[in-house]
């Protein structure tokens, strides 16, 4: 007997990740934990819900879940398959046991690129994938973290004047350029401004 579930393999990045994720997801309000990204249950859903005929009364789904989804999502055929797009990008929906992969790739893509960049690009095929997704992700790339140097903050320690003319500030102003004359006899071309500390 053939099973067809698929089997999928993850790795010890890969749950890490969803498990940050997962406990982002927990930290928010209670209203927007189900739809701030659509996992696989709620694709079939939503699928099953745009493939029913015009005027069936939606049975097993409630009337402000088939409002939401004919309000958010069409249905595109993509080599004879029926795929869930969403309504303004005409994107495919981007499931969310699929986002590590398509991040991933978006990632190595755009060669490290910063959030933004791959922000971008993993919107430029899918639609329905979370900014804060991303940032998790990238929190998490092992190439970014090292490649960026940690800031090191310069110690100022104030120089303290123990006496007058102990401790000066000079600034000298060329003016050879345009010399500065008085009287006809005298010409200036230096500017010597001298500040005591002290005082």
């Amino acid at each position: 007997m053939e099973s067809n579930s698929t089997i999928v393999q993850m790795n010890n990045d890969e749950k890490i990740y969803y498990e940050k994720v997962d406990e982002y997801i927990n930290s928010l309000d209670k209203k927007f934990r189900e739809k701030c990204v659509i996992k696989q249950q709620g694709y079939d859903d939503i699928l099953k819900c745009l493939l029913l005929p015009k005027g069936s009364p939606p049975d097993a789904y409630s009337s402000t879940f088939v409002y939401w989804v004919k309000h958010k999502f069409i249905l595109i055929k993509i080599a004879g398959i029926d795929i869930v797009a969403c309504i303004k990008s005409k994107k495919p929906i981007c499931v969310y046991e699929a986002f590590y992969n398509v991040i991933n790739e978006a990632h190595a893509a755009v060669s490290h690129g910063g959030r933004e960049k791959t922000y971008f690009e993993s919107n430029s095929q899918y639609s329905w994938i979370p900014r804060f997704c991303v940032e998790i992700f990238l929190k998490q790339c092992l190439p970014c973290q090292t490649r960026k140097p940690l800031k090191q903050y310069v110690v100022s320690k104030p120089i303290i004047s123990l006496g007058v003319m102990t401790r000066l500030q000079i600034d000298l102003i060329d003016m050879r350029t345009r010399s500065y004359k008085t009287s006809p006899d005298i010409t200036y071309s230096w500017i010597l401004n001298c500040i005591d500390h002290f005082s």
